[in-house]
């Protein structure tokens, strides 16, 4: 078949090399189907499972117009013996102009439909079907898929039209990614930056969290906050995604179960001794989780109020210097409110013993990124500690944030190794 001149065609092929590429499929533009003749007619793009397979798997022909010509093309595969030319496990027919009411396409249907061939008019916006139809073909061959690399591709692919949110309704509902648990942290990945995943990613998370106990299996996180945290977070992000009170009330009760009944203690208490790992979260980690959850959890005083309680359990038992992380955080946490007043005058009482206080550390706590040294340089500073007036205001200078811009804020806590002083500003 003569190559594309025009630029629509030429984008639109390039599109689909691109795309086979990101599936991983070896690609191939202007393949023959026949190895026997010089001249042999070829296929615009093939897609083989590997470099130097002789049959592709995937076929595409892309027509410029809904023209005679056309009929050939699928003619040229399906005509040949087996021998010469294995039929593919799919042949997709793209036209880019024209055919809404040609009888060209009714005629191929008929006449190729028994096979697995499909016809496209993009003339008929049926991009979105052939990108929904390829990801049906590629799942027949394997669950793995780059979704996140997919996704980021198809939102910035100006040669289709289509529906991001049907596409990947599609990749749940076709189950990539089953095993591996990769389908949700790639979900929680796409929200850092697109809050269109938003709603999708919470019907993920409400899926998994059905019951008090969850099915911890769909999770696969690479940080130790998503990996090890994860549960409290996910309570968090589905709280802060609803005003359905219901919702909420259960949310707070399954947090609730999973930290007092879960296991034979407290999931986070003071539990010190258990191990070095555990011992190390409490100091420099739990100050920082329970600031994050606070900040999911913002417009419920009672939540903050168990969530400073908890802490302060944690407080109460370490040495001196290391309560020093917590109680920055515990300032964060504790709500504008009577009971909440008592807890400020807890935290201060507490602070006045070590005898230091910084500004700046109140403002901007450590979140796993302090260690022995910083605390020996906060030991230094002497600022003044505000009184629960001049507190307040500190508090309040902080416009809350919308509940889609805490999910995407949370979101980089569970996909981030690094907390970076940027995200710490953004939660407290």
């Amino acid at each position: 078949m003569p190559e594309h001149k025009l630029k629509k065609g030429i984008d639109f092929i390039n599109g689909i090399k691109e795309l086979g590429t990101l599936l991983d499929y070896h690609v191939q533009l202007e393949t023959p189907v026949s190895s026997e003749k010089e001249n042999s007619p070829a296929v615009d793009i093939a897609w083989f499972k590997e470099e130097n397979q002789k049959f592709p798997l995937f076929i595409f022909e892309v027509e410029s117009t809904a023209s005679n010509g056309m009929t050939y093309n699928p003619m040229k595969v399906f005509s040949k013996r087996n021998e010469q030319f294995e039929k593919p496990l799919f042949f997709f027919q793209v036209v880019l102009k024209g055919g809404q009411e040609s009888s060209r396409i009714e005629d191929l249907k008929n006449q190729f439909g028994n096979y697995n061939y499909r016809i496209y008019r993009t003339s008929k916006t049926e991009e979105e079907k052939l990108v929904l139809d390829i990801l049906e073909q590629h799942r027949r061959l394997s669950q793995d898929l780059n979704i996140v690399g997919l996704l980021n591709y198809l939102i910035d692919a100006i040669w289709l039209k289509i529906d991001i949110n049907q596409i990947s309704d599609h990749i749940i509902k076709l189950e990539f990614e089953k095993n591996s648990g990769e389908l949700l942290n790639s979900f929680i990945t796409l929200c850092c930056t697109y809050n269109d995943f938003i709603p999708l990613t919470v019907g993920l998370l409400k899926n998994i969290h059905t019951d008090f106990f969850s099915n911890q299996n769909k999770v696969n996180y690479k940080t130790y906050i998503g990996n090890t945290w994860c549960f409290p977070i996910h309570l968090g992000i589905i709280y802060s995604s609803t005003n359905d009170l219901y919702t909420k009330e259960k949310v707070c009760n399954q947090l609730k179960y999973w930290q007092e009944k879960n296991s034979y203690m407290s999931m986070i208490g003071p539990h010190f001794g258990l191990n070095r790992d555990y011992d190390d979260f409490l100091i420099w980690y739990s100050g920082g989780l329970f600031g994050l959850l606070s900040f999911l959890f913002y417009d419920n005083i009672e939540m903050r109020e168990y969530f400073a309680n908890e802490l302060f359990k944690i407080i109460d038992k370490s040495s001196k210097d290391y309560k020093i992380i917590n109680l920055m955080w515990i300032l964060h946490i504790i709500p504008i409110s009577d009971s909440g007043k008592k807890l400020f005058q807890k935290a201060k009482k507490e602070i006045t013993k070590i005898k230091a206080f910084s500004f700046d550390s109140f403002v901007n706590p450590p979140f796993s990124n302090a260690d022995e040294e910083w605390i020996e340089e906060y030991k230094t500073k002497k600022d003044s500690f505000p009184d629960y007036e001049n507190y307040i205001k500190v508090i309040n200078s902080k416009t809350e944030k919308s509940g889609n811009e805490k999910i995407r804020i949370t979101c980089e806590f569970l996909i981030n190794e690094f907390i970076s002083d940027e995200m710490i500003n953004s939660i407290t």
